[in-house]
């Protein structure tokens, strides 16, 4: 089984339920949706090959002997691939997902740059023990995002989820979606969108993030190294 790689690297993981952890990232090229703020546009646009695919078997190899404890699958979009395949013991694995690719059946998805991928369904024994960041797009990626697909994360003890906003209406529509599906507070880390050190810093919308009850989450790489790819 062949994985396409964009990039392998130690890092920070900058947002989320384990922001600030030590972590070895592996970055899937390749993704179901085209969001207008992707940060990591580069797995996805372009016709140019920007990856290497690698087997399930060395991938594992490399993430065995990483010396981070913290593997963070990421992307692009992750669960287009039997990730489960890579799961070795002595890891904490993390999967940033989009949310509209479920694991547990077999998918066949047409890409925006027009290639398919397909694959099988995931084993829930093994996904189950993984951390899934689950981050539906709110109007403002200009995405549509198939909704039902959150009522099946929302009942997954193994899902939290990680919104971006930019003004007080996306948590308005976060928060619809929240009580629609019936998340628990606990579980919602609410991000702010941007690439530079100043779209970081808005204490006001973290004061209305807060007084919902929702975590507030950092986005490290913006506010360490604006974003930038170092290495």
């Amino acid at each position: 089984m062949k994985f396409p790689v964009s990039e392998i690297f130690c890092s920070v993981q900058g947002e989320g339920n384990y922001a600030g952890v030590n972590a070895l990232f592996v970055r899937f090229q390749f993704c179901n949706l085209a969001c207008r703020w992707c940060d990591s546009k580069y797995t996805w646009a372009g016709n140019k090959k920007n990856y290497k695919e690698f087997t399930d078997s060395r991938l594992k190899d490399i993430i065995r002997h990483a010396r981070p404890y913290h593997i963070i699958l990421t992307g692009g979009e992750p669960a287009l691939y039997r990730i489960d395949k890579l799961a070795v013991a002595g890891k904490r694995f993390h999967v940033e997902s989009n949310g509209t690719l479920l694991p547990l059946e077999d998918i066949v998805v047409q890409l925006p740059n027009g290639l398919t991928v397909s694959r099988k369904a995931m084993k829930e024994d093994i996904i189950q023990h993984f951390n899934w960041v689950i981050s539906p797009k709110l109007k403002n990626a200009h995405q549509q995002f198939p909704e039902e697909t959150l009522s099946f994360w929302a009942h997954k003890d193994y899902a939290v989820f990680k919104f971006v906003v930019q003004k007080a209406g996306d948590l308005e529509e976060a928060g619809q979606l929240i009580k629609r599906y019936k998340i628990d507070n606990r579980k919602v880390y609410i991000c702010l969108e941007g690439t530079t050190l100043a779209s970081q810093i808005n204490p006001a919308l973290v004061k209305k993030i807060i007084a919902r009850g929702w975590n507030f989450s950092p986005r490290l790489q913006v506010i360490l190294w604006n974003n930038r790819r170092k290495h």
